[in-house]
C-alpha cells in the first residue's frame, strides 16, 4: 500500500473510516459544515450534530439515500432510533458515493418491495367498502348483470369468512398434491376460488352457476374444476369453456378442455370495419393493425376521435374522405360502413372520387344488386312507396334490366302467353319492378313481393311468388303461410282472460282431436265458426268478472241464450254444450251448467224456388261451367262446396256416374242425358282452353286453373253463374222438395240425395204436412 501522507482512521462526524490528511473530518463532512454550520440533535440516531433543512444528520441521510432505513423513512408507525452505519470511504470521496460494508443477505431489491409492501399497507384505509354483500337464499333476481371483478375485489374479501371455503381449500390442497403443482398457482387460484364464493353468497344460492364464472379475471377452467370437486357448482349442460386462449400442453389438471367458441362478428376499434365472426384476433383488423405499425396517434380532424393512428391528421376510415371533403365540404362526417375481409392487407387506400357532374334530378337510382352468394349483414322491411313514386311515370318496358333480370321476365311471359287475363299484365310488372330494384342475382323475399302488390292495384303478389319459388329464388316467409282462421283462433284465445283462455284452448285442442281420447277431427274454418258463436258470450262474462269457466253456473249459462232465438240461437246452444261437454270429459271443470241447455229444432220449411225464376237459370249461364253448375245442383241436388271439391278423376263418363265424397262417405250419381252431355261439354272446352292445367279439381277459374297451389274453385265464382235472386242452397232445396212431393219414401231421399234421415223426414214433413199431424189423444 503506497503512503500518501496520511494514515486510515473514522471520521468524527460520519465515522466513515478513510484515509485523512492532517485532519479530523473527511472532504464530504467538510463540505457539509459549510453548507449547514447549525447544529442540533438528530431525530434519527439521537446524536448531536450538522442538521440539514430536513433536521437530519449527514450519516443518516446517506444511508436513507442507500434504502438501508427506508422504514424510518417512510415514517411507519413503531420505527425507534436508528445506529449509524460504518462505511468505508476512499481518497476524495464525497457522502453520496459512500457503500455500506455489510449487507443483509434479504436486501437490495427485495428489502425496498418489502418497504413499499408495508407502506401501502400502512396508507390504506382502515375500513375497506364493502363488496358482494350476501343475498338472501332462495330469492330470485329480477335480471342479471355481469359483475366487473378485479384484484381490489380480491383484497376486499381478505380475512373475510366464506361458507364452502374449508371445502374448496381441502381440493386445492389435493389438486396441488395430485398434480405437482407450485405454491404459486396454489396461491392465485385460491383467490379466484374465494371470490367465486364470494359471487356465490351475493346471489344468495347454493350452488353458483357455472355462466357466472365468466366474470372472474383469470383462472376460470381451475376454478370450475376445484368447485364441482366440492359440490359447489351447479353444471352447465355443456362443458363451458373461460380461456380465451388454448390450454398448454403443461396444464395436467385439464384433460380434454371445451372446444373455444368462435367470436362473435364485432367492430374494429379503429376504422370501425365489421370483422366476421370466426376470427381469433382482437378488436382491431389488419389493416389498422398494419397502420398503427406506421403513422402516429393523436387526433382526427374529421371525425374527431382521439387516440388514433393518423396520416394527414385522418384515421384510416377517414383518410379515404380526403378528396371529398375538399370538394364539397359537408357538416355531416360520416364514413361508408365497410366489412374487413380476411384477405384484407396493410396499404394506401384508395381516395373516394370525387363527380363533378351532380346527377340529374329525374335520374332513376336503383338499390345496389348483390352479388350470388353475398349474404346481408341485417335485413330490414322495405318501404316500396318512393321506388313506386319514381317509377309511377315509366312503363315497365322501358326500365332496363341486367341480362339475369330480363331473361326472368321473358321465361315468365312465355310461360303465361297462354293465360290473357287482366292480372296478366300485373304479374310483369311486379316482376320487372323486383328485377330492376334487386336484381336477379339472389333471392327474392316473399314479404318483398306482397309489400309491393299491397300499394297498387295494378300489381299482383301470388303468381309471381309461385314462378319465383319454383326456381328456388324466393325466400319464403311463415307468416303470410299461416292459416287465416288459425290465426284468428289465436288472436280471440289472446283476448280472454287466463285461466279461461287456457280452458277455451283446451276445447279447440279436443276438437283437433289433441285431447285425452281420439275424437273427429274440425276444420280450422268449422272451429273458427264453432268459437264466433261463443266469443260474445265469454266476452261478456269476462267483462263481470269470470276469469275461470269454472265459475260459471246454469243460470249464467241459460241467461246468455235468452234473449236469442231461431237459428242464432241454436247455435250459440250448440257451441256452449260442446265447449262445457268437452271440458267436463277433459276434467278441466267439476260440472256441466249447459247438460241440460234445449237445444231446439229447425222451424223453418224449406221453399221451392219460383217458376219465372227457375225458368231462366239454365239460360243465363252462358258457359260450360256456369251450365254444368246448375245442372249439378237443380237436378242432383249437389250443394255448392261438394260442387267445388268434385275431382277430376271422380267423374266416369263412359259408364255415366259421378262420385261425390263427403268426408269418408261416398256417394255415387247417375248422370243422366242431360248432366252427362254438359259434362262432356266442360271436359272437351277445359282441356283445349288451359291444356297444361295440373289442377285435380273438375271445375276450375281463370284464376285456379294454372295456380300451382291447384287449389279448388271458389264458391263466389259459382254464384255469379246464378242470375239474381237465386242461390245454389235454392236451387238443391227446390229440387229435394220436388221429389219429396212425388215420392215421399223418405228412403228414396236418403239413397237419391244422399242425406240423413232426419233431413228426409224434414223434406217429407214439409212436402206432406198431413201425413206428420200428431192426432188428439
Amino acid at each position: 500500500m503506497v503512503n500518501v501522507g496520511g494514515s486510515a482512521r473514522s471520521c468524527e462526524m460520519c465515522l466513515n473510516w478513510s484515509v485523512l490528511r492532517w485532519t479530523r473530518t473527511c472532504s464530504g463532512c467538510k463540505k457539509w459544515k459549510e453548507a449547514y454550520p447549525e447544529r442540533g440533535v438528530c431525530p434519527r440516531c439521537r446524536h448531536e450534530a450538522h442538521l440539514n433543512t430536513d433536521g437530519l444528520c449527514k450519516p443518516c441521510l446517506q444511508a436513507i439515500r442507500a434504502e438501508n432505513d427506508a422504514e424510518w423513512a417512510l415514517a411507519l408507525q413503531g420505527a425507534g432510533p436508528r445506529d449509524r452505519q460504518l462505511t468505508l470511504g476512499t481518497w476524495r470521496d464525497y457522502s453520496t458515493q459512500a457503500r455500506r460494508l455489510i449487507r443483509k443477505d434479504d436486501g437490495g431489491r427485495r428489502a425496498s418491495e418489502g418497504w413499499r409492501l408495508k407502506l401501502k399497507q400502512q396508507e390504506a384505509p382502515a375500513e375497506q367498502p364493502t363488496v358482494l354483500e350476501p343475498g338472501f337464499p332462495g330469492q330470485l333476481p329480477l335480471f342479471t348483470l355481469p359483475r366487473v371483478l378485479t384484484g381490489a375485489t380480491v383484497s376486499a374479501l381478505v380475512g373475510r369468512p366464506l361458507s364452502g371455503w374449508e371445502q374448496a381449500r381441502a381440493v386445492l390442497v389435493e389438486m396441488a398434491a395430485e398434480h405437482g403443482l407450485s405454491p404459486g398457482w396454489h396461491y392465485k387460484v385460491a383467490e379466484m376460488v374465494r371470490l367465486a364464493l364470494a359471487v356465490r353468497e351475493a346471489e344468495g344460492c347454493h350452488l353458483l352457476p357455472e355462466p357466472m364464472l365468466r366474470d372472474l379475471p383469470t383462472n376460470g377452467d381451475a376454478v370450475r374444476l376445484v368447485l364441482l370437486r366440492a359440490g359447489l357448482l351447479e353444471a352447465a349442460p355443456e362443458p363451458m369453456r373461460f380461456s380465451r386462449t388454448d390450454q398448454p400442453a403443461r396444464t395436467p389438471y385439464i384433460t380434454a378442455p371445451a372446444p373455444i367458441p368462435p367470436r362473435a362478428p364485432r367492430q374494429c376499434q379503429d376504422c370501425l370495419a365489421w370483422i366476421p365472426a370466426g376470427k381469433r384476433a382482437g378488436f382491431v383488423c389488419d389493416p389498422c393493425r398494419h397502420w398503427r405499425e406506421l403513422h402516429p396517434r393523436g387526433l382526427c380532424v374529421r371525425c374527431g376521435r382521439a387516440g388514433l393512428p393518423l396520416r394527414a391528421e385522418r384515421c384510416r376510415g377517414c383518410h379515404p374522405y380526403r378528396l371529398l371533403d375538399a370538394a364539397r365540404p359537408a357538416t355531416a362526417r360520416a364514413t361508408q360502413l365497410v366489412i374487413a375481409l380476411p384477405i384484407g392487407m396493410g396499404g394506401p387506400a384508395v381516395p373516394v372520387p370525387v363527380d363533378d357532374q351532380p346527377a340529374a334530378a329525374d335520374d332513376e337510382v336503383t338499390a345496389g344488386h348483390a352479388a350470388r352468394g353475398q349474404e346481408a349483414l341485417f335485413i330490414l322491411r322495405r318501404d316500396w312507396a318512393p321506388v313506386l313514386e319514381q317509377l309511377r311515370r315509366r312503363p315497365p318496358g322501358e326500365l332496363p334490366l341486367t341480362g339475369a333480370a330480363r331473361r326472368l321476365v321473358e321465361e315468365y311471359a312465355q310461360m303465361r302467353r297462354n293465360q290473357q287475363a287482366p292480372d296478366y299484365r300485373k304479374n310483369i310488372r311486379t316482376l320487372t319492378i323486383l328485377g330492376y330494384w334487386l336484381g336477379a342475382e339472389v333471392p327474392v323475399y316473399e314479404r318483398d313481393v306482397h309489400d309491393l302488390a299491397q300499394l297498387d292495384p295494378n300489381l299482383a303478389a301470388k303468381p309471381v311468388c309461385q314462378f319465383l319459388r319454383a326456381r328456388g329464388m324466393l325466400v319464403d316467409d311463415p307468416d303470410l303461410h299461416r292459416d287465416a282462421d288459425l290465426a284468428w283462433i289465436e288472436t280471440a284465445l289472446a283476448a280472454l282472460p287466463q285461466p279461461a283462455a287456457g280452458e277455451v284452448r283446451v276445447w279447440v285442442d279436443v276438437l283437433r282431436s289433441q285431447g285425452r281420447r281420439e275424437g273427429e277431427f274440425r276444420s280450422w274454418d268449422g272451429i273458427r265458426r264453432y268459437l264466433a258463436y261463443v266469443q260474445p258470450v265469454l266476452a261478456a262474462w269476462a267483462a263481470a268478472g269470470v276469469t275461470t269457466l269454472r265459475e260459471v253456473t246454469k243460470e249464467q249459462v241459460e241467461g246468455a241464450v235468452e234473449n236469442l232465438s231461431g237459428q242464432a240461437r241454436r247455435q250459440v246452444a250448440i257451441a256452449l254444450r260442446s265447449l262445457f261437454r268437452t271440458l267436463k270429459r277433459q276434467r278441466v271443470v267439476f260440472r256441466d251448467p249447459a247438460r241440460h241447455l234445449p237445444v231446439g229444432d229447425l222451424t223453418g220449411v224449406p221453399k221451392s224456388v219460383p217458376g219465372d225464376l227457375l225458368a231462366g237459370v239454365l239460360d243465363h249461364a252462358a258457359t260450360p261451367l256456369g251450365r254444368l253448375t246448375v245442372a249439378l245442383a237443380a237436378v242432383h241436388a249437389i250443394s255448392g262446396d261438394d260442387i267445388s271439391t268434385i275431382l277430376t278423376a271422380d267423374v266416369d263418363l263412359a259408364r255415366g256416374t259421378l262420385e261425390v265424397r263427403r268426408g269418408l262417405l261416398r256417394h255415387t250419381l247417375y248422370l243422366e242425358e242431360f248432366t252427362h252431355r254438359l259434362a262432356s261439354e266442360w271436359m272437351v272446352y277445359r282441356h283445349r282452353r288451359w291444356p297444361a292445367s295440373t289442377n285435380p279439381h273438375l271445375l276450375v277459374s281463370q284464376k285456379t286453373a294454372l295456380d300451382p297451389d291447384r287449389p279448388p274453385v271458389s264458391i263466389g265464382t259459382l254464384r255469379l253463374v246464378l242470375p239474381t235472386g237465386v242461390t245454389l242452397d235454392s236451387l238443391r232445396q227446390d229440387r229435394i222438395l220436388n221429389e219429396a212431393f212425388e215420392s215421399a219414401d223418405p228412403l228414396k231421399l236418403m239413397r237419391l240425395f244422399g242425406i240423413t234421415e232426419k233431413t228426409a223426414m224434414r223434406y217429407v214433413g214439409a212436402a206432406h204436412p198431413e201425413r206428420t199431424a200428431k192426432l188428439p189423444r
